[in-house]
């Protein structure tokens, strides 16, 4: 049989088919090969006398992401927040280029938003400027429901971003299932991860959504070399320089560093590229 896993815990794997959900192992032979099936794999199982079921195959994997540790993403609604947490653009900077590099769409969703003045929502809406889709939205009092439904059409979705955002709230109002529902630390203004595994979620014909772990920070192991990273930061204009090898850093004529000066490139985001250049160039210094 052929079906999708939706949900893991521990070493017990739902996997969804048109009939019905069957609770699987993965055979011996995935952990003999340092292979983990993951949420959101396609794969192909049997199922035994006793009613077990067994991964037998894990299908070709279209993309797959480190943390949460999940496959076959269409796009990523990244959540962030103005206040209550505070924003981080750096790890806002970061997530993205991730997702640049890997290929996969990101919509930022700019959860309570009622919480920020006008000029911070005005001032994120920078990557709407570069070519992100923005959302603000309000879980409680103002929640976009039929613009978000749209977003999600046809897709597998992931939702990520740090724990206290609003993830568990947003998804509570899309799904029937209910989702425990956090608090923000008062000690550290952090938010405290209520979700405990990955599961997916079904909202329709080819509609899925992830709920992942928040994650409060990740190493930018993405890339192997920060030659590469200039690709990743998609207002960049990466052929119009003198030289066609140009970081946009010291080099002359750099067509980006032009563009900075102008303000078509925003200078939070221009250094933002040069602290995770720096990153990525001594981590592999460390190899």
């Amino acid at each position: 049989m052929i079906g999708k896993i939706i949900k893991s815990q521990k070493e017990i794997y739902y996997v969804l088919t048109e009939l019905d959900t069957f609770m699987c192992k993965a055979r011996g032979v995935f952990r003999k090969k340092n292979i983990k099936p993951l949420v959101g794999d396609n794969v192909e199982f049997d199922i035994t006398e006793n009613s077990k079921g067994y991964i037998t195959k894990i299908l070709d994997r279209k993309n797959e992401i480190k943390r949460p540790n999940i496959a076959n993403i269409d796009q990523i609604l990244y959540f962030i927040t103005i206040k209550n947490p505070s924003l981080n653009l750096f790890n806002i900077d970061k997530y993205l280029a991730m997702c640049e590099h890997i290929n996969i769409d990101v919509v930022i969703i700019v959860s309570k938003k009622d919480l920020a003045d006008e000029k911070d929502l005005e001032f994120i809406k920078m990557y709407e400027k570069i070519g992100y889709k923005l959302v603000f939205i309000d879980n409680y009092n103002d929640f976009p429901k039929n613009e978000i439904l749209k977003i999600l059409d046809g897709k597998t979705s992931a939702v990520s971003g740090s724990s206290g955002v609003g993830k568990s709230t947003f998804l509570n109002n899309l799904v029937e299932d209910e989702i425990e529902i956090g608090t923000i630390s008062e000690k550290s203004k952090r938010g405290k991860n209520t979700t405990r595994h990955i599961e997916i979620f079904n909202l329709g014909k080819n509609t899925n959504i992830f709920d992942t772990p928040g994650f409060d920070s990740f190493d930018i192991d993405f890339i192997d070399d920060e030659k590469d990273l200039k690709y990743c930061f998609k207002e960049f204009d990466n052929n119009s320089c003198k030289f066609n090898n140009c970081n946009h850093i010291n080099e002359p004529k750099c067509k980006v560093k032009d563009d900075l000066l102008k303000g078509f490139v925003e200078k939070t985001r221009y250094e933002n590229y040069l602290l995770l250049f720096e990153e990525i160039k001594k981590r592999r210094q460390t190899w």
